[in-house]
């Protein structure tokens, strides 16, 4: 007999005994591990994205160029709906994890410091499209597969 796990294992049929030694292991479960990446490649991202931008226009902050917005703001949503299509629970979190990446890039790239904390709102308030993104595949993610179409 089989049951279905909801957590840990993204609902797998996997037997009793299975799901109980899994979690007595002590291993990290898949959608742990699999944040884990998740959070290291958005920071990832948004940090290069950001520095690239940055770097290549000349300007302190991203933002101030129009190639954040025409190529870096559909790279990163591109990104972030990979992952929270893969990863649906709490999508929310990868943007975050962007946001702090696209912060440490603005803190190496020469912005002013002494601005940081208002940058990190402003960030925060130019990853909306990030956020909706997320939310869009997080909800895609969830919907039920159509029923097969049986003749």
């Amino acid at each position: 007999m089989q049951t279905r796990v909801a957590a840990g294992f993204h609902g797998r049929l996997v037997t009793p005994e299975v799901a109980m030694a899994a979690d007595m292991s002590g291993a990290a479960r898949p959608d742990q591990s699999g944040a884990v990446l998740s959070h290291a490649i958005s920071a990832i991202t948004g940090f290069a994205v950001c520095l690239a931008i940055t770097l290549v226009t000349g300007r302190k902050e991203a933002w101030d160029a129009s190639a954040y917005f025409a190529v870096g703001m559909p790279l990163m949503c591109v990104v972030i709906f990979a992952i929270s299509y893969r990863l649906p629970r709490r999508a929310w979190r990868w943007t975050l994890s962007m946001v702090a990446g696209q912060a440490a890039a603005i803190a190496l790239g020469g912005g002013s410091l002494s601005l940081w904390p208002l940058a990190i709102v402003a960030m925060t308030v130019v990853s909306i499209p990030q956020f909706v993104t997320g939310i869009i595949a997080s909800r895609l993610a969830r919907q039920p597969a159509a029923p097969d179409d049986v003749r």
